[in-house]
């Protein structure tokens, strides 16, 4: 079958949303498909063509999504510009928004042309492929689609649209919106959020109070996720956070290769604000913005502010577990305690600004890489330390993946697509990264950090 829509967010005050309509294109094509997800969205590929990918082929009306959201810490009232939910497709009792991205302008989409350039679309599908990998909760890409619109950014190039799937886009801006906009309907769009992505909390007695507890969870959780693997999110502003825990808006993400809590790699990042080392603060700060926009409840139902910033208060503590079980894990300890030896290790992190993936395989498998860092006294003695309690084989496997997306590797791929139209080395990237946490060619060129000069100099850009 193609897609099986069933649109629920059409039945919420239509504040909430606008109609959108994508592109007319002429000749679109299919650059990428991915199959796997296609099966477990239960799709046929035979029948899922690029007119209906492309959304030239509608099942129904789609939709484009009202949200606000703290840019950078700067309040703004916005919504999908370049973005739009061909509908929520069920499946196996399951509910996926099937998004376009880069489809056109919508009602949202202000001075902006609402397309997207293929270089942006192939990274975010790379990511998004990644990270599924790396056992992250995170968006999917379905296909990327080529149309025959060049896109002028930084440099002309031919215009794509990302498939983005998603088991929903609401976001912390999407209540921040609701309680600013349309501050009548919180609770029923609660109530609706809660149905979707937490229904085993209906049953609870304190619903709402429950509702942000999960949020802040899986939360925590996705962070804490980013911080294992190196992962830069770039922009985490609320509108770009979920309420479900997932990974989302692949932009001027990137991978930490040298281990630097200062590492900054986005354009528009100036001040460090989404640095690796200041995921955990944003994450905090973002969840007292969620608290602010739950705050109306408070008049509505039993539901008191003491009581959310009594949640708020519990969100040191459960990071720090949570953080402390993931880092324990990759340094092979299978027990709970040695928090000091974990901030040791972090120490020599700071100071050796080693290669922050490659360490731990170092950790298991001594010899592995050839870095004078780890030829250090130093080094050796923190192994030694660690042997005594830790360096469990199998749990670090599980932790540690042998490969990540390196930023050099992908820049290289899409520079070869861009000059070529070849996409042989980008497929290869991606069959590298299908299993990121088995290696056959332990210090092969996909695991290698580029050279130091070039991080120094890298810069992502959102592309919008």
């Amino acid at each position: 079958m193609t897609f099986s829509f069933d649109t629920t967010y059409k039945n919420l005050d239509s504040d909430l949303y606008s109609r959108a309509t994508p592109n007319s294109i002429a000749n679109p094509e299919i650059l990428l498909l991915n199959d796997g997800l296609c099966a477990d969205l239960g799709l046929d590929t035979v029948k899922l063509n690029a007119n209906i990918l492309a959304g030239q082929d509608r099942l129904e009306e789609p939709i484009a999504q009202a949200y606000a959201g703290h840019q950078y810490g700067s309040f703004t009232v916005l919504g999908d510009g370049r973005a739009m939910i061909l509908g929520e497709h069920v499946h196996d009792g399951n509910r996926y928004d099937i998004q376009l991205k880069g489809a056109g302008q919508t009602p949202y989409s202000g001075r902006g042309d609402g397309n997207a350039t293929v270089s942006s679309m192939l990274r975010e599908y790379l990511y998004s492929y990644a990270m599924q990998n790396l056992n992250i909760k995170t968006s999917r890409s379905l296909a990327v689609i080529e149309t025959d619109e060049p896109v002028e950014r930084r440099q002309t190039e031919p215009g794509a649209i990302l498939v983005r799937v998603m088991n929903s886009h609401i976001r912390y801006g999407t209540f921040q919106y609701v309680a600013g906009q349309a501050s009548d309907e919180l609770q029923r769009f609660t109530d609706y959020v809660i149905d979707r992505h937490y229904p085993q909390l209906n049953t609870k007695d304190r619903t709402y109070l429950e509702f942000f507890d999960a949020v802040m969870q899986s939360s925590i959780e996705m962070v804490v996720d980013w911080l294992r693997v190196g992962f830069i999110h770039g922009v985490m502003n609320t509108d770009n956070m979920s309420v479900n825990g997932e990974t989302f808006d692949y932009g001027p993400c990137a991978f930490m290769n040298y281990y630097d809590e200062e590492t900054v790699f986005s354009s528009i990042d100036k001040h460090g604000r989404y640095a690796f080392g200041n995921q955990r603060p944003i994450l905090r700060w973002n969840l007292e913005r969620l608290a602010e926009a739950l705050q109306p409840l408070c008049t509505q139902s039993a539901l008191t502010y003491d009581e959310l910033e009594g949640k708020l208060d519990e969100f040191e503590n459960r990071f720090d577990e949570q953080y402390y079980t993931m880092m324990r894990k990759k340094l092979g300890i299978n027990s709970d305690g040695e928090n000091r030896l974990v901030d040791e290790f972090i120490q020599w992190l700071r100071k050796s600004n080693a290669d922050y993936t490659n360490t731990f395989l170092e950790l298991e498998t001594p010899g592995t890489f050839d870095y004078p860092v780890f030829a250090t006294a130093e080094f050796e003695q923190l192994r030694n330390k660690l042997a005594a309690v830790g360096l469990d084989e199998e749990l670090m496997q599980e932790a540690n993946p042998r490969y990540i997306a390196r930023n050099y590797l992908i820049e290289e791929a899409l520079e070869e697509y861009l000059e070529t139209g070849d996409l042989s080395k980008f497929k290869g990237l991606l069959t590298v990264l299908e299993r990121p946490y088995t290696s056959k060619d332990m210090g092969s060129q996909f695991q290698q950090p580029p050279p130091r000069e070039f991080d120094s100099e890298y810069t992502t850009y959102c592309n919008t």
